[in-house]
């Protein structure tokens, strides 16, 4: 899609019409679009920053891209806001609203550090409409799939074998796992927000894909029984405010494995991909243990 956007003039006129919003992070129009396709996937939204040609903001973009809700983060709300809450519809809308404004703010805050404050030039021809030319589209993306594949492809690889390692050895179930253990490891901090060691191992598996929480609240409360019986026992198990948190936490986790592989591809360096799970991790914490406390506050449990 960004390439025939590209292709046929379509994406220079997108980037006039969102340049003085993009203005509030210290962005310019051009991080629209890859930023605008992170709502499917936050991959191509930070492969798509290659068309910012400033060399700092094209980083900021990818900085701010794993903040975009994506769809498996939206999947992860479609299931479990009906569960806990009357009112899943202004939960999920909440959410997604939170999500954005944490987008906002970070890129004010990265704007500081990365660009200095400085303000982004934004200078560009607007091309005449034309006809997508369909080869030098599919030579585009052709390459852009293979390169990564070769770079990518090997990291998510080794992760994910890595994540099914620790999640079914030396038991062989999830229950008795090394990633089990991990998430015991972990409780004392969950247990700040109302979670137990269930729900921070399913926040660990959404590593490898953000919709593996459900799949593992599926094992871990259901085993083989109805998507019914599993509501029931998440509704006894979490409280309505350690949900809350819970669903805050997972909005604004660390990116997936695809998305720290690509973040390492387009900056050739481990340092970036670092920062970001670091700055992420810190601020999906903080945000989750605020929204415990303030739902308790205001007595939502």
């Amino acid at each position: 899609m960004l390439g025939i956007l590209e292709d046929v003039g379509y994406m220079a006129r997108a980037a006039y019409v969102m340049d003085r919003f993009m203005h509030l992070m210290g962005l310019h129009g051009k991080s629209f679009l890859p930023l605008f396709l992170g709502f499917g996937c936050n991959v191509p939204a930070v492969l798509g920053s290659r068309v910012v040609e400033s060399p700092r903001a094209r980083l900021l973009t990818i900085l701010v891209a794993p903040l975009v809700p994506c769809t498996a983060r939206m999947a992860v709300i479609a299931f479990l806001a009906p569960v806990f809450f009357r009112a899943p519809t202004l939960i999920s809308w909440g959410l997604l609203t939170l999500n954005l404004g944490v987008l906002v703010l970070a890129g004010l805050l990265l704007h500081k550090v990365i660009l200095r404050g400085e303000r982004v030039a934004f200078i560009m021809e607007l091309p005449l409409y034309h006809l997508p030319n369909w080869h030098t589209i599919a030579i585009g993306v052709w390459q852009r799939l293979v390169s990564f594949l070769e770079k990518a492809g090997t990291i998510i690889l080794g992760v994910s074998l890595v994540t099914w390692t620790l999640s079914q050895f030396p038991g062989g179930t999830l229950e008795t796992s090394w990633m089990a253990a991990l998430g015991h490891w972990l409780e004392p901090i969950g247990s700040l927000m109302g979670l137990d060691w269930r729900m921070m191992v399913a926040l660990l598996s959404s590593l490898i894909a953000k919709e593996n929480a459900v799949a593992t609240l599926g094992v871990l409360f259901g085993q083989t029984k109805s998507e019914a019986s599993i509501a029931v026992a998440l509704r006894a198990a979490v409280a309505p405010s350690a949900a809350l948190a819970f669903l805050v936490m997972q909005m604004l986790f660390i990116p997936c494995v695809a998305t720290v592989s690509a973040i390492k591809q387009e900056t050739n360096t481990w340092r970036w991909p670092a920062f970001a799970v670091l700055f992420l991790l810190i601020v999906s914490l903080a945000a989750g243990l605020a929204t415990y406390r303030l739902a308790m506050l205001f007595a939502l449990s």
